[in-house]
């Protein structure tokens, strides 16, 4: 009889559930908290991304808009469906013309500056010589009017442009003082935009 007792006793706590550590259950309670904040702040980032994403886009699609008018004013313009695949940065090309007649094209391209990406739109007359340049966008640390500067040297000229450190010419644009690594990077962009609507009209897709 005795020892039936202590056998059923025995089973008794095989059975019986063990309890957790208390610093396990600690460190349970403090995942499962932060997996409900993290979900809780993916959901509403989720939720502010999709109420200011139109918003966004409005005004991306305005300063684009605008930035055509800049570097290709009084035209017309199409969007280019069939874009060069051989030009590195190659976001759009827009055609421009004017009543009826090919006026040249607005070229939206990406390029590294100092300060990371750099969106410029370049606009590029029938005879490949560029007719305007706008920053759409960049994390440069230079000032607008500097910028401005830079951007107003490159019409008129046609072919690859060069960067001097000393004076600009038939060839060259002048690099901003103190920051040469942004000046090339323009002039980088710039050149591919050439190299966009040449690709683009020589290799029978325009």
């Amino acid at each position: 009889m005795m020892d039936e007792q202590v056998k059923e006793a025995q089973q008794t706590e095989t059975q019986a559930p063990k309890k957790l550590n208390p610093q396990v259950l600690y460190y349970v309670r403090i995942i499962g908290t932060l997996f409900v904040i993290t979900a809780i702040v993916a959901v509403l980032l989720s939720l502010v991304n999709l109420l200011t994403k139109p918003t966004i886009d409005a005004l991306a699609e305005e300063k684009r808009l605008a930035a055509l008018a800049e570097v290709m004013p009084d035209a017309q313009y199409e969007a280019v469906t069939q874009l060069p695949t051989d030009v590195d940065g190659l976001i759009a090309m827009t055609r421009a013309t004017q009543n009826g007649s090919a006026k040249g094209y607005c070229v939206q391209v990406s390029t590294n500056g100092f300060g990371g990406a750099l969106e410029l739109m370049v606009g590029v007359d029938e005879n490949g010589a560029i007719t305007g340049v706008s920053i759409l966008s960049h994390s440069e640390t230079l000032n607008t009017n500097r910028h401005g500067w830079l951007v107003s040297q490159y019409p008129g000229h046609a072919g690859e442009v060069l960067v001097s450190k000393s004076q600009a010419d038939a060839t060259h644009i002048q690099a901003i003082s103190g920051a040469t690594v942004t000046s090339n990077a323009v002039t980088k962009g710039v050149n591919n935009a050439l190299k966009a609507v040449e690709s683009y009209t020589k290799g029978g897709l325009g």
